[in-house]
């Protein structure tokens, strides 16, 4: 009994401490510095919007309530649960109850940590565009963080061997009482909110403690939520570091062919076909490419600030090139490779080459997203100068050195 006792305590402690491995190569000094650029250049937009609005106005609180809603959706029940769990725990299942609210109030965590960020973002907003004063928009809060609590305890049923028809259900209404309730507490019943929150909260507590006793776990279906939720994490890893047995998806996108003739060059040119294949087929290269693309992109039209864009856009081409790094060792471990006539230098111009052609695409898009948001002023064309002259400079200087760097086992 003392040793099922301990066992939730172990596994917490034993997944703080994956985390923690991983989480000191995922908040980077280039990643941070990203997301500070990035964050300062979203406050300021988000502090110069909210200066246009003076009073309240009608399309405020439709603007709240699928932005609290969402918040809702951020989190799911971590059980920690193993494939063995489903052999060595069988005998006491009957003593899981405890362990499963260990692991609900663990869960808790990031999601309350998420609402509030959300919750305090838009206080601003609220306050200004909506008729919610300070009171009612606290209520909201503590409303939204009891029924993430809600939601993670229908998480914990689905795991049970109800009726999937009473699970949709149950779950349907969860989503359109919460629905129903963000809608009355943005309209300034905050307080109504609330009452209404508590006891749903009473109710569905009650009612779970009364029925999951009688109910018999599924397995292989909590096992099946527990691996899909931590792969999602470890993918999410293996975009800054190897993590052991996961690989990135690779997809054909024929559709991509006459763009990758482009790259390849000659038939000579092995490396350069192979590179050119590596950064289209495989997601964990071709979507930092396209997500950065993306996002710079997005914040040339938000953000009209030139001085925050030129940093911006100048951090952005240097991070895409810095992610894409790792892409020259990529056929390293591959037996095939090592049999081609070709050298170390031929290799390295091939990566080079590719890697300007990649950089000069996203500075070319990003070009004309400043012309047209700048409606090509002075500022447009200084920015695109300056990231024209980062590319070069990364792509003739900075990145030979790295290669150069790394060949000599530093």
């Amino acid at each position: 009994m003392h040793k099922f006792d301990d066992l939730w305590p172990t596994r917490r402690r034993r997944h703080l401490l994956k985390q923690s491995k991983y989480l000191q190569y995922v908040f980077n000094d280039h990643l941070m510095i990203a997301l500070i650029f990035l964050g300062g250049a979203l406050a300021y937009w988000y502090s110069q919007r909210l200066a246009l609005i003076k009073q309240p106005v009608w399309w405020g609180p439709l603007v709240l309530v699928p932005m609290l809603l969402l918040s809702l959706s951020v989190g799911h029940l971590a059980t920690l649960l193993r494939p063995a769990d489903q052999i060595f725990l069988l005998p006491a299942e009957h003593q899981l109850r405890k362990y499963f609210d260990h692991a609900r109030v663990y869960s808790l965590a990031i999601p309350f940590v998420a609402i509030i960020a959300i919750v305090g973002i838009l206080t601003p907003f609220a306050l200004r565009a909506t008729r919610i004063d300070w009171l009612n928009w606290l209520f909201i809060l503590i409303s939204l963080l009891r029924l993430k609590d809600v939601h993670l305890s229908l998480q914990l049923a689905e795991l049970y061997d109800f009726d999937p028809q009473f699970k949709q259900r149950w779950t349907g209404l969860f989503w359109l009482f919460s629905m129903i309730g963000i809608l009355i507490g943005v309209y300034g019943l905050g307080w109504l909110f609330a009452i209404l929150t508590l006891g749903l909260t009473i109710l569905g507590q009650s009612q779970l403690y009364k029925l999951l006793p009688a109910r018999r776990l599924l397995w292989q279906t909590a096992i099946d939520k527990e691996s899909q939720r931590q792969s999602v994490i470890d993918r999410f890893y293996n975009l800054f570091v190897d993590i052991p047995g996961i690989s990135g998806k690779i997809r054909r996108r024929q559709w991509l062919d006459p763009l990758l003739h482009q790259f390849a060059g000659t038939k000579s040119a092995a490396y350069q076909y192979l590179y050119s294949r590596a950064l289209l087929r495989r997601t964990e290269y071709g979507n930092i490419w396209l997500r950065f693309c993306l996002v710079g992109v997005l914040l040339i039209f938000v953000i009209n600030q030139p001085l925050i864009l030129l940093i911006i856009v100048l951090l952005f081409l240097f991070l895409t090139g810095y992610q894409l790094l790792p892409l020259y060792h990529h056929f390293d471990h591959n037996a095939l490779t090592s049999i081609y006539p070709i050298d170390h230098h031929q290799q390295q111009r091939s990566f080079l080459k590719l890697m300007r052609r990649v950089l000069l695409i996203e500075w070319f898009v990003d070009a004309i997203a400043l012309v047209i948001s700048f409606r090509a002023q002075l500022w447009s064309w200084i920015i695109i100068a300056a990231g024209l002259a980062v590319v070069l400079i990364f792509a003739q200087l900075y990145l030979p050195f790295r290669l150069k760097k790394k060949q000599k086992g530093n």
